[in-house]
């Protein structure tokens, strides 16, 4: 059976051999930046959910970097959590979403999350998704969950290419992975199977 890691390896291959991977590259051992990013993340605006959200996780991945700018943007407070989860902070107003800018600018999350917003590396279209193997997503909401900072039903959005939608990952998954609601992409808005039994827009 095909492993996580080679399937990380298969996606993160296809997208700098086929020149979709954005900077940072080489896009390896990262969620990958990708050419079409702004497309894929002004989808959020079709989301009922990030609509009415007053408060929208990001993870810190370089890749969100424009989802994190449209949320304070839409006058929304932007939740992060800092790299390697020393932090959560969050962040209002028109302010710099670098990493640099998260410590800079942050302030500690006090506010619920009512939307999370996660980078994959591959995902499939039941919600199943991979990261790029530290585990870090799928702790950053298990610790909003754990601390009262989001609903234990919160829907999480992943923002990648088409490139990265695989086969059914389930086999490979287990208690702790935590599948996303909505895939974002540059050309589709798609509801997993936890909504609509996998039924695309």
């Amino acid at each position: 059976m095909t492993t996580k890691a080679q399937i990380r390896r298969m996606i993160w291959d296809k997208l700098e051999r086929e020149d979709i991977a954005a900077f940072p590259r080489p896009c390896h051992g990262r969620i990958p930046n990708f050419v079409g990013n702004r497309e894929a993340t002004m989808r959020l605006l079709e989301l009922e959910e990030f609509q009415k959200a007053r408060c929208v996780f990001c993870a810190p991945d370089h890749t969100l970097r424009a989802a994190r700018d449209l949320v304070l943007a839409q006058g929304k407070v932007l939740a992060a959590a800092t790299p390697h989860m020393k932090s959560f902070v969050e962040l209002r107003g028109r302010v710099n979403t670098s990493i640099r800018g998260l410590i800079k600018h942050g302030r500690p999350l006090r506010t619920p999350v009512d939307l999370i917003v996660q980078g994959s590396v591959a995902v499939d279209l039941k919600g199943n998704r991979l990261g790029k193997g530290k585990g870090y997503g799928d702790r950053e909401i298990a610790y909003l969950k754990e601390r009262g900072l989001a609903r234990p039903d919160v829907k999480v959005v992943t923002i990648v290419h088409d490139a990265q939608i695989v086969d059914d990952l389930s086999a490979l998954m287990s208690e702790d992975d935590v599948p996303v609601d909505y895939i974002l992409t540059p050309t589709r808005c798609i509801s997993t199977s936890r909504l609509t039994d996998g039924k695309t827009d």
